[in-house]
């Protein structure tokens, strides 16, 4: 398993933002720990929130944070359409030569694409 560990600068408000476009808060830490971080989960895909300090993220790098980077998530076919409803401001569900269904949205100043099961009817 690969889970992602992407450099915010509030983990608990990334979070959030996941949050209210239908992901689901797994884990959090407490807030006052000294390792802020929360997870996020959409149909099993995973990604944890962590800080961007210059450890993580060095300040000249911050205003390219995800540059060429798109995370994959899967989610069931018949379920695309509602995970597309559920988030706030997604590209259109298209059609893509591989065989899925998918979209794009950006969280948290990060590129997804949410699309159905590799193999999954393209209706």
């Amino acid at each position: 398993m690969l889970t992602p560990i992407l450099a915010t600068p509030d983990p608990y408000a990334a979070a959030d933002e996941f949050v209210a476009n239908g992901w689901t808060l797994a884990y959090a830490t407490p807030k006052d720990s000294g390792d802020r971080m929360a997870v996020v989960e959409l149909y099993g895909g995973q990604v944890m929130l962590g800080v961007d300090t210059e450890q993580f993220l060095p300040a000249a790098a911050r205003e390219h944070r995800g540059a060429g980077v798109q995370f994959y998530v899967e989610v069931p076919a018949d379920v695309i359409d509602a995970v597309h409803a559920t988030h706030r401001d997604p590209g259109p569900i298209e059609p893509r030569a591989w065989g899925v269904r998918s979209f794009v949205v950006r969280l948290a100043s990060y590129n997804f694409m949410v699309a159905t099961a590799q193999g999954a009817a393209t209706g």
